[in-house]
């Protein structure tokens, strides 16, 4: 599940983020982080996950497209802050919850649990009190609460479902501390002054529950049935866990050696009472588990305070107290007086956010070896995150158990080639899972026939010629040959396109094309007078190898034809999502110059060419016969500074600027009410869907030709496959083409579909709505 969680690096955030993680959940954190400056030690590390740095007064429908769950803990936390400013405190804790609920709805968000309170209850004496009792706030902190329950609970329909967990007081040890909750403070005063120092008579009722238990809440409802929760209100602990605070202040009394229990001057009794029955949650979420009592957790904060040899003036200090620290940072200019974060402190911090990434990125680099001339240290271009297969459909009981990969993009400073750091085995990228046949693109095969027809004349082939093809697919280019009389060969290792070529009545045998096969087709007498190898020397491990293995077979006056998208054109079209894990090596003119020349290939001719987003078509011979053009266009590289490293060093952050622009624009969309499909369940569509983080909860279906991947589901997205036939009858709003680069084909086709009123978006080389 793929859940987006408010206020993750406050006090129960930190806990609820490390424990969602553990369970195995993509976790998306939002945060102002206010109280970076209150990190405690002895609490561990701060999860590590992606995160925005936002107020959630301002969060658009764009932060939350593509999430399953929102887990919405951020606010003024407890009722003295939210006495502090009341107006402050009704405009974050109920005006923009029920905002960021309403922004949810509308982004496709299926769940939303609210972190409420026991304070709602206020002022209910001493009988034990269930969620069906009377709500009775006596302070702008349980208002609030009360109110956004009220305004959320309106929006649940059949695919929104918001739940609101009440928890009673908190305690516990967190990376982010806080001593303003009665227990934590309790164990503090006896710790540093042998004092537990009461500052009300002690006789008010308080539940009270550890963080950890309240994140165990919130898992369990995120993975509950939604229609056990749709609209429910859980009380958040154990019924046996309702105290008096003096009885508090007698369990830490027992734990902390050598303390006595004092009164504060005037101490009198304390509005806030109320005694809460929690059995409800645990009946109808039997997952819910929780496993701590008072008298572990002051034992557990106890150990801690003195593991940081707390003082009285670090825990009675702004640093750990919540109004103390928010009226230091208003001192300190870092926010305004309606909390609101001031732009310079969040750009410093984000930077260094960024640059942390950057540097275990950089750190991977050193350690990798160029997939061309060996040389050991590259240097950081694209790093996509992990991701699935990017031809790898899966069936209904696949879907979100898709295995992922680290996707990331270098540059080699000796041979300039731009790579990625790792790849999967080839055998189980090519294997039988693999769906791509090439035969269902028109505007391909009229590319192949045009291309065949000139190496025809070109070349002067006939009967006594052999056309090689490695990675052959399903035959769309060799049977151009096989139907003039040309014999013909094709080397495809991916077994249903190797039958589907039979089929077509192109030879093929199932098999990787290495040097060592190349080396037994020569021993059977086969060579090549034209080799031809589209879309397949970039997505070889050992491309020397395979470099090799031409040379092996093509004839000593033979040729080989060699066609991959152009770097150039990757870079400056920001054309990330031809990134992919069966794509390892991204060619320049002269980085694929020096990887042939090396097994005695020589590039004599060049052509670009406008496939696949812009190509480079390279005539290959073993003897050296270099053409203008090729000499012309390995100047224009240098010009460029394609042989430096500068040339894609802002990569990176144009691709992030992509990103959210474009789900700006869905979300936007998505504001208006309007339906998206797509089209095209293409590997470049697997890249770009999940980078953007856009799922079935923003995109409903897509659409494509190929009639071996519909019914499966687009890797990582869960998107269905279907008969493009269904965008007439189903009418969505939109139609976002994924294989961008048959955007006028897949324009043409759909033509009925524009015609009832149907838009297009295409999103690269520029993001446009057609």
């Amino acid at each position: 599940m793929r859940i987006f969680v408010t206020g993750h690096r406050g006090y129960i955030g930190v806990v609820l983020t490390r424990l969602l993680q553990e369970s195995g959940h993509e976790v998306f954190g939002c945060d102002s982080d206010l109280y970076e400056r209150c990190s405690f030690a002895p609490g561990g590390p701060i999860p590590d996950v992606p995160w925005i740095r936002k107020d959630i007064r301002a969060i658009e429908t764009a932060d939350l497209l593509g999430f399953d769950a929102v887990l919405h803990l951020a606010g003024l936390s407890n009722d003295p802050l939210g006495d502090l400013n009341p107006d402050v405190t009704y405009d974050i804790n109920h005006r923009a919850s029920v905002r960021l609920a309403e922004t949810a709805k509308r982004a496709g968000v299926g769940r939303f649990v609210f972190s409420s309170s026991c304070s709602t209850y206020g002022r209910a004496g001493d009988d034990f009190i269930d969620e069906t009792g009377e709500l009775n706030p006596v302070t702008p902190y349980g208002e609030s609460k009360l109110l956004s329950e009220r305004d959320i609970a309106a929006l649940a329909d059949g695919d929104f479902c918001p739940t609101f967990l009440r928890s009673a007081t908190a305690y516990g040890l967190s990376p982010r501390i806080r001593f303003d909750l009665v227990l934590n403070n309790l164990v503090a005063w006896a710790v540093t002054t042998g004092r537990i120092l009461m500052k009300s008579d002690g006789t008010p009722w308080r539940p009270i529950v550890h963080i950890e238990d309240i994140s165990r809440a919130f898992l369990a409802v995120a993975e509950a049935d939604p229609a056990k929760v749709r609209n429910e209100a859980f009380n958040v602990g154990i019924t046996a866990q309702n105290y008096r605070i003096r009885e508090l202040a007698e369990i830490v009394a027992r734990v902390v050696p050598d303390c006595r229990i004092d009164y504060a001057e005037g101490a009198g009794p304390d509005t806030r009472c109320y005694r809460v029955d929690c059995d409800k949650l645990g009946r109808v979420v039997p997952a819910f588990k929780p496993v701590w009592d008072a008298e572990k957790g002051a034992r557990q904060l106890y150990e801690a305070y003195r593991e940081a040899d707390l003082t009285l003036e670090e825990f009675e200090g702004p640093r750990y107290q919540r109004i103390a620290h928010i009226r230091k940072l208003i001192a300190d200019g870092i926010i305004d007086s309606a909390l609101r974060r001031i732009a310079p402190v969040d750009a410093a911090a984000r930077t260094v956010e960024m640059a942390r990434a950057s540097d275990d990125f950089a750190d991977a680099c050193t350690s990798t070896a160029c997939h061309s001339c060996r040389r050991e240290g590259l240097l950081p271009v694209l790093d996509l995150g992990t991701m699935p297969k990017s031809d790898g459909l899966v069936g209904e009981d696949g879907r979100g158990r898709e295995p992922r990969y680290p996707l990331r993009l270098a540059y080699c400073p000796d041979c300039t080639l731009v790579q990625l750091l790792e790849t999967p085995p080839a055998e189980e990228m090519f294997g039988p899972d693999y769906l791509y046949f090439s035969s269902f693109s028109p505007a391909l095969l009229e590319h192949s026939r045009s291309n065949a027809l000139e190496l025809i004349g070109r070349k002067g082939l006939g009967p006594d010629s052999l056309v090689v093809e490695p990675a052959s697919n399903d035959g769309y280019l060799l049977r151009n040959f096989a139907a003039q009389g040309i014999p013909v060969l094709g080397v495809e290792p991916a077994p249903k396109q190797a039958e589907a070529a039979r089929a077509a009545g192109v030879r093929t045998r199932s098999a990787f094309f290495t040097r060592a096969y190349a080396e037994s087709m020569r021993e059977e007498g086969l060579a090549a007078d034209l080799l031809l190898a589209n879309n397949v020397v970039a997505h070889v491990a050992d491309p020397k190898d395979f470099v090799a293995a031409i040379h092996t077979v093509l004839k000593d006056d033979g040729m080989a034809v060699v066609e991959f998208p152009y770097l150039r054109d990757l870079i400056e079209h920001v054309e990330f999502d031809t990134i992919y894990h069966e794509h390892l090596c991204y060619f320049s003119v002269a980085s694929a110059d020096a990887l042939f020349r090396r097994a005695g290939l020589y590039i004599n001719d060049v052509r670009r060419i406008p496939i696949h987003g812009g190509s480079l078509r390279l005539y290959i011979g073993k003897q050296e016969a270099r053409s203008a053009a090729v000499e012309a266009i390995l100047a224009e590289e240098r010009a460029l500074g394609m042989d430096t490293y500068a040339f894609y060093e802002d990569f990176a952050q144009r691709v992030a600027a992509f990103r959210t622009d474009a789900r700006a624009l869905i979300g936007s969309l998505r504001s208006e009410g309007k339906r998206i499909a797509a089209y095209g369940a293409a590997a470049k569509g697997t890249i770009m869907l999940n980078y953007l983080g856009l799922n079935e909860r923003t995109i409903e279906y897509v659409v494509d030709k190929n009639v071996h991947k519909h019914g499966k589901y687009m890797p990582g997205v869960g998107l269905k496959v279907c008969d493009p036939g269904r965008l007439v009858d189903d009418r969505p709003d939109y139609v976002m083409i994924l294989p961008w680069n048959f955007r006028q084909e897949i324009i043409a086709e759909q033509a009925p579909y524009r015609a009832g009123g149907g838009q297009f978006i295409v999103p690269i080389p520029s993001l446009d709505i057609v």
